[in-house]
């Protein structure tokens, strides 16, 4: 019975269907799961492992230079519900809408006398190509011969449009003759097109990519394995047809029983093929047919001479089955491709030797083209019918080998080195990459980092998407931005904002902290920290927002992961400690909200309590925390309670809140000292009024004392 390292089994798997998933969780996060990162091997692509079979043909699709270079494909008409096939996209696009309605016209003909007939006044080519077309259709393969000959046998420039379509029709209805064996002038007609394809002859619907996968077809059916693995693998290149055919060729093999299957992997282009499919394949022939991983494997390994030649491949399938013994046996046969480094890199993780991983993890970077270590987005696939490319697929290989050297050298303390490797692994690992930068960087480190990386073009702003495809050079800025500013370095961090419109809330932000801090009067101080904490309300993700927990600016808010914390016993502790240091004062979703309601709180303290500042301060307090923190909300609604006014709306408090009237509260200040000043001299009113009469008394006991004198000097 087959058995298998479970852990590894489900983190192979996890990884597979990473690539499809949707949601919060993907990509995950590297960083999260290191012993998951460190042990899981991702799952080579078939497409791309099968290139090494493949056979040495010339470039058969050029990029399009010209109308007549377009490249058609089988594609669906949703507004009339039907498939409409290459070749009618081509007649209809690629000729005029005179010659196309003839041609159609010709093809509804009910013979081909008919069809010529309607094509008079058609050129030769079109004219003879459309009516051999009906006739092969109507499976009249003698006339369809000669009208393709015909067309071949016009002069070359007289055959431009339709000679690659006659070439290649010409031996589909000569394959078709069983009487005569035509393989040898079919042979000599593929070879032409693709030849003459190669050296720049027009084809739109693909037929010398899709001849090499008749001539494949062609060598299986004489039992030439070999040629066939060659020709299908060269096709799958240019065409999905050649990985499916391959794929098929691959079950074939694995469906067969030992006896029979022996003698075939003596050839070395069936035993690659096995092997790559083996290693491929492993998620999936693990849930529909796991008996058969362990067999194919030992079937593999039986013959020394196909051990040697494809160790790598083996010893990666060794590795998705937990055959560690056997993974250390084939080890020294490795290649140096970066698959092979890739799995010693996880061979030393598995031995703990975290710097030779590292080492390995250097050299598999290092054996990829040098072309694919330059920065470019892959794109996203958007649907199920859009295939990436075989280099897009490569980067993507990239980008990986990229990301866990990262993961290596962060769990090692090397922070610089982890942080510029993630940036280059792409805005598949952004995540891992605003890991570091958010909470494991000093803000000065995570600003001189960001200095070498400045943003090459700023994209319009209909033109950003926060979930796939906006540079890391630029996140990286806005990122940066919203930690200074959470710092308080409000000037330094306008220079980080990269979108006009948050370098001007921004500023609009600065003039509020500072003047709360600046301003003379408690009422002007409490209209600022109420002016600013409007707009950390409003705008906090933006201007304040963690691009992680707990805030998640990486989803633009609107999704939240799940944490678990049980994992961040498991970091180191030089780590543990720098995530201390950056943790935000208030942990909870939308943090900004809390820090808000502080501002708009501190705020009420400034003005009277008896005013109507006081109350929609606290008003705001509260509204903005009642959903996501009742209990804080809650706290403000009633330190309302204790010490606030009615006010009309009160019924409302915390759903519905006017805007503070600073003014009023003012006016209310002073009427407050007014009559504090009454209040304080009420206890001694009868000794002032005293004092006032004998002020009085005294007064006119002087003036009269002073008349009385003017008088006897008179």
């Amino acid at each position: 019975m087959l058995k298998f390292n479970r852990s590894l089994l489900f983190s192979s798997l996890a990884l597979c269907s990473s690539a499809w998933a949707c949601g919060p969780d993907f990509p995950m996060m590297l960083s999260s799961d290191r012993a998951h990162t460190f042990a899981a091997l991702t799952e080579p692509v078939f497409l791309v492992e099968v290139q090494a079979l493949a056979a040495a043909v010339p470039s058969l699709v050029s990029e399009p230079s010209k109308p007549g270079d377009t490249v058609f494909a089988d594609s669906y008409d949703y507004q009339n519900e039907r498939w409409v096939s290459a070749t009618e996209q081509a007649e209809q696009q690629l000729l005029s809408k005179e010659q196309a309605l003839i041609v159609q016209q010709m093809r509804q003909s009910a013979t081909v006398q008919q069809a010529l007939a309607a094509g008079e006044t058609l050129a030769a080519e079109l004219r003879f190509y459309t009516a051999a077309a009906v006739a092969f259709a109507q499976k009249d393969d003698q006339q369809a011969i000669a009208l393709f000959r015909q067309v071949l046998a016009l002069p070359l420039e007289q055959q431009q449009q339709r000679r690659s379509w006659a070439l290649y029709s010409l031996s589909r209805v000569l394959l078709r003759q069983y009487d005569v064996d035509h393989r040898a002038e079919v042979a000599t007609l593929y070879n032409q097109l693709q030849q003459e394809v190669a050296a720049g002859l027009a084809d739109p619907l693909q037929l010398a990519v899709a001849s090499l996968g008749e001539q494949a077809k062609l060598a299986k059916q004489q039992g030439d394995w070999t040629t066939a693995i060659a020709l299908y693998a060269a096709q799958s290149r240019w065409s999905e047809s050649g990985r499916a055919s391959l794929l098929w060729l691959s079950k074939e093999l694995a469906a067969m029983p030992d006896q029979e299957l022996m003698p075939l992997v003596q050839t070395p282009a069936v035993a690659g093929l096995l092997s790559r499919y083996l290693m491929t394949q492993f998620s999936a022939l693990s849930y529909m047919d796991p008996d058969q991983l362990q067999r194919l494997l030992a079937v593999l390994n039986q013959v020394p001479d196909i051990q040697l030649h494809n160790a790598t491949q083996l010893a990666v399938a060794a590795y998705q089955q937990g055959q560690f013994a056997l993974v250390e046996q084939l080890l020294p046969h490795l290649d140096q491709t970066a698959l092979a480094f890739t799995l010693r890199a996880k061979m030393a993780l598995k031995a703990g030797d975290s710097s030779k991983a590292a080492e390995f993890y250097a050299k598999a970077s290092k054996s990829f083209a040098p072309e694919l270590s330059q920065t470019k987005v892959v794109p996203v696939q958007q649907d199920y019918y859009s295939k990436l490319s075989i280099e897009d697929l490569q980067r993507q290989h990239y980008c990986r080998v990229q990301a866990e050297h990262g993961i290596v050298e962060l769990s090692r303390g090397d922070y610089l080195q982890a942080i510029s490797l993630l940036t280059a692994a792409g805005m598949e690992y952004w995540q891992d990459t605003a890991y570091i930068a958010e909470r494991v960087l000093t803000l000065d480190e995570l600003t001189s980092f960001v200095a070498l990386h400045p943003v090459a073009a700023v994209p319009e702003k209909s033109e950003w998407h926060y979930f796939g495809d906006t540079p890391v050079e630029l996140l990286l800025h806005h990122l940066t931005a919203r930690r200074l500013m959470r710092a308080g370095h409000y000037q330094q961090a306008q220079a980080y904002f990269v979108d006009p419109e948050l370098k001007q809330l921004a500023k609009r932000y600065q003039s509020y902290a500072e003047a709360a801090k600046s301003s003379w009067t408690d009422n002007a101080k409490a209209q600022a920290l109420f002016e600013q904490a409007k707009l950390a309300r409003e705008h906090g993700l933006e201007l304040l927002g963690f691009e992680l927990a707990p805030d998640y600016q990486v989803f633009y808010g609107q999704l939240e992961p799940y944490e678990d914390d049980v994992k961040a016993a498991t970091l180191p502790l030089a780590e543990l400690q720098r995530l201390g240091s950056s943790a935000p004062k208030y942990n909870s979703r939308f943090h900004y909200r809390h820090f808000a309601a502080d501002l708009s709180a501190q705020a009420a303290e400034l003005v009277p309590q008896n005013s109507q500042a006081f109350v929609a301060t606290l008003c705001h307090s509260t509204k903005w925390l009642l959903i996501r923190q009742p209990e804080l909300a809650k706290a403000y609604y009633q330190h309302y309670l204790q010490h606030g006014p009615y006010v009309s709306w009160g019924a409302e408090f915390g759903q519905n809140c006017p805007e503070p009237d600073f003014v009023a509260a003012k006016q209310r200040q002073y009427d407050n000292w007014q009559q504090q000043l009454r209040q304080s001299v009420r206890p001694f009113k009868m000794p002032i009024y005293a004092a006032a009469v004998l002020v009085v008394v005294g007064l006119g006991a002087l003036l009269w004392r002073r008349r009385q004198k003017q008088g006897r000097a008179l």
